[in-house]
């Protein structure tokens, strides 16, 4: 009997530690809206049932081992937790929630003007990619004090501050090592780029970034926030500044709308201080006019993609159906150096009244060469915009620009939206195999074979005004409106 208690003490203090540090390890939220919860569940059934197993064969002396009823409950957990997973998951399959889905979002159709021709005191653009901004911001490293111990991160993310879009991307811990010898400082600064000027600056903080990404343990920032809002689904935690320069946070939290676990809408946001540790829970619609990222891009395009695709009914959006009414964000593909191709869905973003907003062209689910419309949609609130304006999409724009200069095998990034004396208008960059601008193009939206490229900026938006037929000296001020940079 002594045996068997001892042998019981021993089973549970080991079993309750191995689920401590798999809680603490894997910090997905308490809430039964959550995939991650069903299978960090299903992981502690298994383990619980182990031990299970383990201390009924060893108190036994593996003779006749008897299972006693709540151990056969127990046993039989891993199999409850797995089949509430199936059920979860089906009860928000597109087949039985088509309209639900085609509900999940809302779209005001918009005028052009409204939005494109809305901002009259911009006096640039802005066509740098992530992959430049990354070039630049490297560039910037050897400025840091103590530049050894981080790394620029890759995640930059596209800003509008004071009126200028940035690109910004925060230091990061080089390593565990790096981590242990600097965590008393903290992260020293961050980087900004300036997709106008093409030029990055460092940005030395007062006081270091305590609770960060790159760190460990109980300054990890998920780590830290799953341990303040152990119950919320969030995700797309990205950095960003306020309009004073100060460093923050952001985490968008989520909402399951279909079913139980499907249909995933951005209800609020957590702004974290990486100074202090401070934290702030905001609704949506309460979210603060400096943030910028709320709703992320990804997200955008996924949610329209969804409920255009089940608009008129689940057949209908399928490869069987007649795809009536069904439409989809344009989808681009890129030469990568290896000589395979990558696509997927790509979008631009434009700056607009303090605000960030997601652009990409709107075609018909045959994905043919031309656009239907547009969408914009605020970053920071959601909302969705449509522009009825049919033309080449983007895919075409690039093929075009690139075929300006197959010579040199530049690649074209995802172009921009602008208007061009009451004319919409693609333009972006022209790049080497190193990421290098070496060009520019402006390409007509409803008429593709208007395509001029050309070293400068500045000459390429003049080409441009001679083959519409207005007068060279229209200045880029004068002719271009919105401010906008690509992915």
């Amino acid at each position: 009997m002594k045996t068997k208690t001892k042998s019981l003490i021993i089973s549970s203090i080991l079993t309750a530690v191995i689920l401590l540090l798999l809680n603490y390890l894997w910090p997905t939220p308490w809430n039964i809206h959550s995939v991650a919860c069903f299978f960090k569940l299903l992981a502690m059934s298994v383990i619980i049932m182990a031990a299970c197993l383990i201390h009924s064969v060893i108190s036994d002396h593996g003779k006749d081992a008897k299972i006693p009823l709540m151990s056969l409950i127990i046993i039989s957990s891993p199999v409850i937790a797995l089949l509430a997973l199936v059920i979860g998951l089906l009860s928000g399959a597109q087949i039985f929630n088509a309209g639900k889905y085609a509900n999940i979002i809302s779209v005001e159709t918009v005028n052009s003007a409204d939005m494109i021709l809305s901002q009259d005191d911009t006096d640039s653009i802005a066509l740098m990619d992530t992959a430049s901004a990354r070039q630049l911001g490297d560039r910037e490293i050897g400025s840091i004090e103590n530049f050894s111990a981080f790394n620029v991160s890759d995640d930059y993310i596209q800003l509008n501050v004071n009126g200028d879009a940035v690109k910004i991307a925060p230091l990061e811990y080089a390593g565990f090592f790096k981590w242990m010898k600097n965590k008393d400082k903290g992260v020293t600064g961050y980087v900004t780029v300036s997709p106008t000027t093409m030029t990055a600056d460092y940005i030395a903080l007062t006081e270091g970034m305590n609770y960060v990404p790159s760190a460990y343990f109980s300054h990890d920032l998920n780590r830290y926030i799953h341990k303040t809002y152990p119950t919320l689904i969030y995700d797309n935690i990205h950095f960003e500044i306020d309009e004073d320069g100060n460093p923050r946070y952001i985490a968008s939290v989520y909402k399951k709308t279909v079913g139980l676990l499907s249909g995933d809408i951005v209800t609020g946001i957590i702004i974290v201080d990486p100074v202090s540790g401070e934290t702030a829970l905001y609704d949506l619609a309460d979210v603060p006019a400096w943030v910028d990222n709320a709703v992320p891009g990804n997200l955008i395009c996924e949610l329209y993609n969804l409920a255009y695709k089940n608009k008129n009914g689940f057949w209908n959006g399928t490869a069987i159906g007649a795809n009536t009414g069904c439409m989809q964000v344009t989808k681009v593909e890129y030469d990568s150096e290896d000589d395979d191709s990558e696509s997927g869905t790509d979008f631009g973003y434009i700056a607009q009244d303090g605000d960030i907003y997601i652009y990409t062209g709107v075609t018909s689910m045959a994905a043919d060469s031309s656009n239907l419309g547009f969408i914009m949609v605020n970053e920071r609130t959601g909302q969705y915009r449509y522009i009825p304006v049919s033309g080449a999409n983007e895919q075409s724009a690039i093929n075009a620009a690139e075929g300006e200069v197959q010579q040199y095998s530049y690649i074209a990034s995802f172009p921009t939206l602008i208007n061009v004396d009451s004319e919409l208008t693609y333009i972006g960059v022209l790049k080497d195999y190193s990421g290098l601008v070496k060009m520019y193009y402006m390409v007509n939206v409803k008429d593709y074979g208007k395509v001029v490229v050309a070293t400068s900026r500045e000459d390429c938006v003049n080409g441009y005004i001679k083959k519409l037929g207005l007068h060279p000296a229209d200045s880029l001020i004068d002719c271009l409106t919105g401010s906008v940079a690509d992915d």
